[in-house]
């Protein structure tokens, strides 16, 4: 039986806010395949981002496990700080520092210590292309919508062909139409090329193009006791505290 890529077990985090402890993880479990695509609900300041920022293994968790193709990202978290592992793509919210720089750079910056330009460009080429955005190689951050944006965002995430795509909120400020656009190129990323696809959301519908979904509150994960057989409906078990 193949193991999971990505895997947490008992994941705890509590921040302190002077003399008060708030406790935003609570004994978090959950596993991802290869080639899945997994969404995590939760209002604003869940701790959504935190459980992200875990998972990529650039925040260490206060106790539990926190395992990616079989290597403990705990230990290297606490040894490299918000280093982020090379087989992992963090989609950024960041535009370039530079005004003028094109969308292709923009898209390459992150291979052009180990690659060639040439190279460099190939790949980042590849990587616009895959989400339908190639013709944005030549534009300039100010030029874009936001949903060209986002996908000029997705396409610098995956230029590495990472294994494990990690998206903090990937349809904020885009209309119903966008969002869904930019759902299905993450379905298809997982699903044409294997790499894994874990994100966060706020909203309910943005988890429909999703293959496994998770609710976080009150520090507690819960997934769905079933899907109803209508598509956009998921139900959830009651959390901790939860009355009918």
């Amino acid at each position: 039986m193949n193991r999971p890529l990505l895997s947490l077990d008992r994941v705890s985090k509590s921040y302190w806010r002077g003399r008060h402890e708030t406790l935003v993880l609570d004994e978090v479990s959950f596993e991802l395949d290869a080639g899945e695509f997994a969404a995590i609900f939760g209002q604003r300041a869940s701790g959504k981002t935190t459980l992200l920022r875990i998972a990529a293994g650039i925040e260490p968790c206060d106790s539990g496990s926190v395992t990616f193709d079989g290597e403990d990202l705990v230990s290297r978290a606490r040894r490299r700080g918000a280093s982020l592992h090379p087989r992992i793509g963090w989609m950024r919210r960041e535009g370039p520092f530079l005004p003028s720089m094109e969308m292709l750079d923009y898209v390459a910056l992150p291979l052009l210590r180990p690659l060639r330009h040439e190279e460099a460009h190939r790949l980042a080429t590849r990587a616009l292309r895959r989400i339908g955005a190639d013709h944005l190689a030549r534009a300039r951050w100010r030029e874009l919508s936001n949903a060209e944006r986002t996908l000029v965002m997705i396409a610098q995430a995956i230029v590495r062909e990472p294994a494990l795509l990690i998206a903090d909120d990937p349809t904020m400020g885009l209309s119903t139409t966008e969002r869904e656009d930019v759902l299905s190129h993450l379905r298809d990323i997982a699903e044409d090329t294997g790499m894994a696809v874990l994100m966060a959301v706020p909203d309910v519908p943005d988890m429909l193009r999703s293959h496994t979904v998770m609710s976080l509150s009150d520090g507690e994960l819960i997934r769905p006791t079933r899907r109803s057989a209508r598509a956009d409906v998921i139900e959830f078990p009651r959390g901790r505290g939860e009355s009918a």
